[in-house]
């Protein structure tokens, strides 16, 4: 179950690195680098813990 969590965490960690590099790389000139980053920080934000207490109440279970 550990391995599945570690696998999780790296995933989400290459989703960032991936998000971030789009972003700076916005083409569209209506495009908010400010606006966007605010919005995935926010994302980001409320989903790491989520996921991190989901993880730890798995992990209880099993």
């Amino acid at each position: 179950m550990t391995y599945l969590i570690i696998f999780a965490a790296i995933i989400c960690i290459i989703g960032l690195i991936i998000t971030i590099f789009a972003g700076l790389n916005a083409d569209d000139s209506s495009y908010s680098t400010t606006k966007s980053f605010n919005n995935l920080s926010f994302i980001y934000i409320i989903l790491i813990p989520v996921i991190l207490i989901v993880a730890f109440f798995v992990v209880i279970l099993l």
